[in-house]
């Protein structure tokens, strides 16, 4: 258990830091773009900071599918 609770740990952190420096880098940038949504889009948003978040959300998904399938067997 405290082994799942490490990587869920490890896997946060790691997606919040990347999605902080993220916000970081990307507040200068000229080029901004709009997801077109079938209903609504999105606010002006620079590429990088687009295809970053969904690196990182991506990062979080697998990352919560690993500490889900982790087993609690000790190998020694």
């Amino acid at each position: 258990m405290f082994f799942r609770i490490q990587l869920l740990a490890l896997n946060i952190g790691t997606t919040v830091l990347l999605i902080f420096f993220l916000c970081l880098g990307s507040q200068n940038l000229s080029k901004k773009y709009s997801i077109d949504f079938i209903i609504n889009k999105t606010v002006l948003l620079p590429i990088g900071f687009l295809v970053g978040t969904s690196f990182g959300f991506g990062l979080l998904s697998g990352g919560l599918t690993s500490v889900l399938m982790a087993s609690n067997k000790n190998n020694d």
